[in-house]
């Protein structure tokens, strides 16, 4: 397969990555916003990851198109032209100079693919603090959950330790049975009968 059919896909599969990408975090800002009850935390954390991630889909929109456009535009076939090795006459001949115009086309083409390779860092980028933000945000969550745990197991070790020194026997069946019943329930045989 070609350069220009491999890179051609890439580009294409980039670009519709990032717009399926972009498609669903728009979505989900819009949803976020039609919530009326969401807890002021929650609504940051969703805030904040729907807008880093539609800057990402927007990203890799940009590189495939970035990507596509460089071999669309015929630039690479110019330089890879540039850097073809031509016979030379006699082994110890000079090389051949460049032009103006060729000098500056390789500028231009360093510094497209020097632009390339950032905008990859910063997806890698946003897609790292996406994550850690995600960490962060279920690691607050859990404490939350285990505070209020530890709360409650606290409340029910004290009642326990109180039914415990009032000599209440707990249960599910109240302390029915195993106790002896209370005397004079009327329930007793009669002494001698």
């Amino acid at each position: 397969m070609n350069p220009e059919v491999r890179s051609g896909l890439l580009a294409a599969g980039l670009v519709l990555l990032g717009a399926a990408t972009g498609w669903f975090q728009v979505r989900g800002l819009r949803r976020l916003r039609a919530r009326t009850h969401v807890p002021s935390d929650e609504y940051g954390y969703l805030r904040s990851r729907y807008r880093r991630r539609l800057l990402t889909g927007v990203l890799l929109a940009v590189v495939g198109g970035m990507i596509g456009g460089a071999y669309l535009a015929g630039m690479e076939a110019k330089v890879d032209e540039l850097g073809e090795k031509k016979p030379a006459a006699a082994p110890d001949a000079p090389k051949p100079k460049l032009t103006p115009d060729q000098k500056a086309l390789l500028r231009f083409w360093g510094g497209y693919w020097i632009a390339v390779v950032l905008l990859v860092f910063g997806v890698l980028g946003l897609a790292l603090s996406d994550a850690l933000a995600t960490r962060r945000y279920a690691l607050g969550q859990y404490r939350v959950i285990r505070e209020d745990h530890d709360a409650k197991l606290r409340r029910d070790l004290a009642v326990y330790k109180q039914q415990k020194q009032s000599g209440v026997r707990g249960g599910r069946l109240g302390g029915q049975f195993g106790t002896s019943p209370p005397a004079g329930d009327g329930d007793e045989a009669p002494a001698g009968g």
